[in-house]
């Protein structure tokens, strides 16, 4: 985590594979969709769940 920038792409899951992806934008913070058709929004990935779910990040772009 401590070398994610913004743009990565922050993989989550529950068990051994990724169930959600998100965009980090900096500032332990990253923007996705919870759900299919839901609201894009912001959140942290200290927050309850997200920091149990964080497996890595990935960079598309250097």
């Amino acid at each position: 985590r401590a070398r994610l920038r913004g743009g990565d792409l922050v993989l989550f899951a529950s068990g051994r594979r990724v169930s959600h992806v998100g965009i980090y934008v900096g500032n332990g913070r990253f923007v996705h969709a919870p759900n299919s058709g839901g609201t894009v929004r912001l959140d942290s990935l200290d927050a309850p769940g997200w920091r149990e779910l964080f497996r890595s990040g990935k960079r598309i772009i250097r």
